[in-house]
């Protein structure tokens, strides 16, 4: 006869099948069928601007092969033009294509996150990081910017390849251990730099890494070894990244005449809207415009600075620094709504128990990755521009400290640590309360109950049973914090007046024709070409006549009216309300006159 598992066989057989990569695509599919919904948006529901600028450059590189420059992510018009393949005959080709495109990115970030765990098996396992993705609330704000997912991921599977680099070292043969790993880290970093220009700052980082920790490795053996490693393991680990980026920019140049990166231009209008951290506008126009127009006022227009921001910072010292002033002061209560308010303060908890277990075990190399691999969003300071976004690029530096963390607490910590962690996670709370943050009141209540009771179970459990309860504890007190999911719908195309706008565009206008709108999404979801009336040099200090004449001068064949033209501008809006049935004939009304389409009377 067979004989029954006692308790503890049982608890030790739970946590060896936690430890199984199957474990990972479990949870990869409880967390996709979570938050299924908002990857699937309606057309209301994607950003008008980056989300859609992206999309669109996808449709050109297929339909018209429009390649962008480099600083303007090739990575992101590569993947939406495979996006928009399947769907290009749809009238709501850019809905689908950004509906696979959030799938996609999203399966990279939870992979990538998990990969970098892979290495740091000895600290935490991996399933503990995929269960901190789960509990996780932050991925639905960052996937509506493409860019910032597609540099994430890739810079994530650049980190899993230097930490394998790292675990790979063989004492008796440093110089050619793990070298494999370093060009796939330099692929990984080259093609993150073709989503986003951050990827040549961070590209600097992980070349001093790989350069320290193939000096660190092998000095104590012999000086001219180590440089010689050194020297061996910096050739993969920058001509990869170096042929990426290079290779691009080449053949861009070849096709356009054109070999500038393009990155000048990019970051001078990042630093002109930054003017927004200080400038709150005069509300007649949306921010962004306000914010670049008050900014030429202070600095001068990008022509007379060459495009440097260097040059106006020096135009106007005091003007930057007190916009860098605020900026600063802005920026912890960003990172916390970054993170989410009710999971920041844990996340920055467990993170610095992560650091601190890794102190412990004396693995300065570890720490040094871990601090130095963010301090590429430094490059922030020069701008003054801090999205919310741009804080969660190294999340999973975060989330991987956090699972180390979250691990030495339940295994190797003492009583006396337990009851500090419980009295400042109550105290938190308490602060909380009593600041009328109830956000974080709760977060905190949650964590200290879950983490008690983890501590009280674990202390019952048999020597050796592991940690599967405990942690299966505090994940199912995650999502607790975490709070409601998405409820599941399915979205309907072509009920909403904007939708339908779109249609009437399509089907009555020969495309690229010169649609006016507030924000561009609507005019190239119906395959037109945008004439943005927000830009910051359309004259909006004409009369309304004059300025119906200066959209014929410049060719617009239809103007689309949505709530970014009419509410969000509303300068621009009594420019144009005034020639609707003089100078305007509205051709297309839904949404009681939410959604217009006028045409220009000869």
């Amino acid at each position: 006869m067979m004989k029954a598992k006692n308790g503890k066989v049982i608890i030790q057989d739970i946590w060896q099948w936690l430890q199984h990569p199957s474990l990972a695509v479990l949870l990869f599919c409880i967390n996709l069928l979570l938050i299924l919904p908002a990857l699937l948006p309606t057309l209301g529901e994607i950003n008008s601007w980056d989300e859609s600028a992206y999309i669109h450059n996808g449709q050109l590189l297929v339909d018209k092969g429009q390649w962008p420059v480099f600083a303007y992510s090739p990575l992101s018009s590569i993947f939406y033009a495979l996006t928009y393949l399947p769907f290009h005959s749809s009238h709501f080709w850019l809905v689908y294509s950004c509906r696979l495109g959030r799938i996609l990115l999203f399966a990279l970030l939870w992979w990538s996150t998990y990969l970098v765990m892979r290495p740091l098996r000895r600290y935490a396992a991996p399933w503990v990081v995929s269960g901190l993705f789960l509990a996780a609330p932050f991925t639905f704000s960052f996937l509506s910017f493409p860019s910032d997912p597609l540099f994430a991921g890739f810079a994530a599977l650049s980190l899993w390849q230097l930490l394998c680099f790292y675990s790979a070292a063989q004492p008796d043969d440093p110089s050619s251990a793990g070298q494999k790993h370093l060009w796939a880290a330099s692929v990984f970093m080259g093609v993150a730099a073709l989503a986003r220009n951050d990827g040549l700052f961070l590209f600097v980082i992980m070349a001093g890494l790989v350069g320290w920790l193939s000096w660190r490795r092998s000095h104590n053996v012999s000086p001219r070894r180590s440089l010689r490693e050194l020297l061996a393991n910096l050739l993969p680990a920058t001509l990869p990244f170096a042929a990426i980026v290079g290779g691009y920019v080449l053949i861009y140049g070849l096709r356009t005449g054109n070999f500038e990166l393009g990155t000048a231009r990019r970051t001078y209008d990042n630093f002109e809207a930054g003017q927004q951290s200080v400038y709150a506008g005069t509300g007649e126009l949306n921010p962004v415009t306000e914010s670049k127009i008050e900014a030429r006022r202070l600095f001068g227009t990008p022509q007379e600075n060459g495009y440097s921001v260097f040059t106006a910072i020096r135009r106007n010292p005091g003007a930057y620094f007190q916009r860098l002033k605020i900026a600063l002061k802005a920026l912890p209560n960003q990172l916390l709504h970054a993170y989410g308010i009710r999971f920041a303060p844990l996340f920055l908890l467990l993170a610095l128990r992560g650091l601190l277990s890794l102190f412990r075990q004396r693995q300065y190399a570890l720490l040094a990755v871990f601090c130095l691999w963010p301090v590429h969003l430094a490059s922030g300071l020069a701008i003054t521009l801090f999205r919310e976004g741009h804080l969660l690029f190294p999340f999973y530096v975060v989330l991987a400290l956090s699972a180390i963390g979250l691990t030495a607490i339940l295994d190797r910590t003492d009583r006396r640590e337990r009851y500090a962690w419980l009295a400042i996670l109550l105290a938190l709370a308490l602060l909380g309360l009593g600041s009328n943050k109830l956000a974080v009141f709760y977060g905190a209540g949650v964590a200290f109950l879950g983490l008690g009771m983890a501590f009280w179970v674990q202390e019952r459990l048999p020597a050796g049973s592991g940690l599967a309860i405990p942690m299966l504890i505090l994940l199912g007190a995650g999502l607790i914090i975490h709070g409601d999911y998405p409820s599941p719908a399915i979205p309907k195309m072509g009920t909403d007046p904007r939708e339908q706008g779109i249609v009437y565009l399509a089907e009555h206008f020969a495309p690229d024709t010169p649609v006016a709108a507030g924000s561009c999404g609507a005019a190239w979801l119906a395959k037109m070409r945008c004439f943005n009336l927000s830009s910051e040099d359309v004259p909006t200090d004409r009369s309304p006549e004059k300025f119906l004449d200066w959209m014929r001068v410049q060719g617009v064949g239809a103007v689309f009216v949505d709530t970014s033209l009419s509410s969000a501008n509303p300068r621009l809006w009594e420019l144009i309300h005034p020639q609707i049935g003089a100078g305007l004939e509205r051709v297309f009304s839904a949404g009681e006159g939410d959604v217009q389409v006028l045409v220009l009377k000869p």
